[in-house]
C-alpha cells in the first residue's frame, strides 16, 4: 500500500515534503530517510523547479540546501514566505554555519540542519516537528475561519514558538467540556481564546456568554450570573434571567475570575456541582447545562494561600491550565497584529492607509508592551490618526515610543547605509549584499587565507569559498596557504 492509502486508511494525510538540492545523492537520501507511510517526497534540482513544483502541487514542507546555482536557498525562503506563508521551511546549511542558521531562523525559516547529516534521528525529528507544526497551522486555519465573527482572530495565527503550544492546547481542549481557566497578563488575548475554545467544540451553535468580575460591583454580580425575581431587592422591578440560563446549552466565560467576592464562589462551586442555579429571591433551582471557562490576570494560588479563593473552586475550575505568554516574549506576532489592527481601524476611521514603513515596525518590535496586545491596537489606532499618506510611519508613533527605542539601540534606526530611492525589498536587498560583502573582504584580509576566514566564520571551508565567488570577491589576499 502506497503512503496515500495508508494515509485514508489512519485517517491522517501525508506530509508532502520537496526537498531542494543540487546533488542527486541527497535527493535521494531524503527519500530513503522519510517514512513512506508519514510523507510524500517531490524533489527539485535547484530553486527553478522548486518554484515550478510550488505552482503545480501542494506542498507542506520544503527542505532545501542554502549553496545552490542560480537563486540560493536564502533567496527560496523569502519567495516561499511571500507566495506562500503557510509552507515550512527547513534550510540545510554546510557545518558550522551558526550564522547563517541564525539568519535563516529570522527571515521565517522554521529550522535548520547542518551536513553532513551526522544524526539521521534528528534530521527526521526535526521534519516532523515541522509537519506538526504545518498541521497545527492548517487547524489554526479552520479554527479562525470558524471564529471569524471575532474580531481579534488574528491572535490564533502565530510564527511565535511560545504561542504553538497555547493554541495546540486550545485544539485539544476544545473537544470536551473540562472546565479551563486560562492565565496571564492583562491584555494578552485570554477572551479571544476563550471564544475560539467555544467556537472549536461541540457546543459552538449555542450561547458564548462573558461576564468580566472585575467591572461589575459585588453586590450586582450575583443576579447577573444567577438572575433575580422581580422584588428580590431594591431596583429588581421585573424578573431577570442570569447569564447561565442565557448559556444554557453552550459556554459562560468568567473573565478576572480572581476580583469574585469569596461568598459568591461558594454559589459558583455549587452551581458547577449541581448543575442548577437559583435566581435570587427565587426558592427554586432551574437546570442549566453550561461549560465554564475562566480567566485572571492574577495569582490565584497567593489567592489560596491568602484564603481569598477558595481551593475546592480554583481546582474545580483549574482542570485544563493555559498560560497564555505576553507580548513582548512572543515578538513575532507583532508584524501580523499590527496589520490586523491596520486594516481594522483604517476602515472603520475611512482611511487609506495599507502598509507600515520598515522604521515604524521596527520601533513597534522592540517596544515592550507591558499592556500587550491591546497596548499595540490603542497605539496603531492613535497612529492612524496623524497618518498622512498611505503608509503608517516613525512620525505617527507617539514620540516616547520612538525615543525608547532610539535609547535602547541608538543605531537600530539608523538609515545612513540604506537606499531610501529604492523600494522596500530592493532596499534591503542592497544592504544585505554590501553587508556581506564588507563582512567577507575584512575576515579575508584579517586572515589571509580561506580555510583560517572559514574557521572564524564558523562555515565550511566549501560553503564559504562559494561565497566568495558568489559576491565576487577573488582579488583577496593570499598568504602561505591559498585556502
Amino acid at each position: 500500500m502506497n503512503a496515500v492509502g495508508r494515509a485514508i486508511e489512519t485517517g491522517a494525510a501525508p506530509t508532502r515534503v520537496l526537498v531542494v538540492d543540487d546533488e542527486d545523492q541527497i535527493r535521494r537520501a531524503w527519500r530513503w530517510m522519510l517514512p513512506q507511510e508519514e510523507f510524500l517526497v517531490a524533489a527539485a534540482a535547484d530553486a527553478e523547479q522548486a518554484l515550478e513544483v510550488l505552482r503545480a502541487e501542494r506542498i507542506d514542507l520544503v527542505i532545501s540546501d542554502v549553496t545552490m546555482p542560480g537563486i540560493d536557498g536564502m533567496r527560496l525562503l523569502e519567495r516561499i514566505k511571500k507566495t506562500r506563508p503557510g509552507i515550512e521551511v527547513i534550510l540545510m546549511t554546510g557545518y558550522g554555519s551558526i550564522q547563517q542558521a541564525v539568519e535563516a531562523i529570522h527571515a521565517g525559516a522554521f529550522d535548520y540542519l547542518t551536513k553532513p547529516f551526522n544524526d539521521l534521528d534528528d534530521c527526521l525529528k526535526k521534519v516532523r516537528q515541522a509537519s506538526a507544526v504545518k498541521r497545527l497551522r492548517d487547524e489554526n486555519l479552520a479554527l479562525r475561519q470558524q471564529v471569524d465573527a471575532s474580531p481579534d482572530s488574528a491572535l490564533l495565527d502565530t510564527r511565535s514558538a511560545a504561542m504553538r503550544p497555547v493554541l495546540a492546547k486550545v485544539a485539544q481542549v476544545a473537544r470536551v467540556d473540562s472546565g479551563v481557566l486560562l492565565t496571564g497578563p492583562t491584555g494578552v488575548g485570554k477572551g479571544v481564546l476563550a471564544r475560539a475554545i467555544h467556537e472549536r467544540s461541540g457546543r459552538r451553535g449555542a450561547p458564548f456568554v462573558q461576564i468580566d468580575c472585575g467591572s461589575i460591583p459585588p453586590s450586582l454580580i450575583e443576579s447577573e450570573l444567577f438572575g433575580h425575581k422581580r422584588g428580590a431587592f431594591a431596583g429588581a422591578v421585573s424578573d431577570k434571567v442570569g447569564l447561565f440560563q442565557q448559556g444554557d446549552g453552550g459556554t459562560v466565560f468568567l473573565d478576572e475570575i480572581g476580583n469574585m467576592p469569596l461568598d459568591l464562589q461558594t454559589r459558583l462551586l455549587k452551581v458547577l456541582q449541581d448543575g442548577r442555579v437559583r435566581p435570587v429571591g427565587s426558592d427554586r433551582d432551574v437546570r442549566v447545562d453550561v461549560r465554564v471557562i475562566s480567566a485572571t490576570h492574577v495569582d490565584l494560588r497567593a489567592a489560596l494561600e491568602a484564603n481569598s479563593f477558595r481551593t475546592d473552586l480554583y481546582y474545580r475550575l483549574n482542570v485544563v491550565h493555559i498560560d497564555v505568554p505576553p507580548l513582548a516574549e512572543r515578538r513575532e506576532d507583532v508584524p501580523a497584529l499590527t496589520y490586523h489592527f491596520l486594516a481594522r481601524h483604517a476602515a472603520r476611521l475611512g482611511l487609506e492607509v495599507h502598509t507600515v514603513s520598515a522604521e515604524c515596525m521596527e520601533v513597534l518590535k522592540r517596544h515592550a508592551w507591558t499592556g500587550n496586545v491591546r497596548e499595540l491596537e490603542n497605539v496603531v489606532e492613535a497612529a492612524l490618526v496623524f497618518a498622512k499618506g498611505e503608509e503608517l510611519g516613525i512620525e505617527d508613533l507617539p514620540e516616547a515610543l520612538v525615543a525608547e527605542a532610539r535609547a535602547a539601540d541608538p543605531d537600530a534606526l539608523d538609515l545612513s547605509d540604506v537606499d531610501l530611492d529604492l523600494p522596500f525589498r530592493e532596499a534591503i536587498e542592497a544592504a544585505d549584499k554590501a553587508f556581506r560583502t564588507r563582512y567577507l573582504r575584512g575576515v579575508m584580509d584579517r586572515y589571509r587565507s580561506v580555510s583560517a576566514a572559514a574557521r572564524h566564520a564558523q562555515m565550511d571551508r566549501a560553503n564559504f569559498r562559494r561565497m566568495l565567488r558568489r559576491y565576487d570577491i577573488t582579488d583577496y589576499p593570499r598568504g602561505g596557504e591559498a585556502g
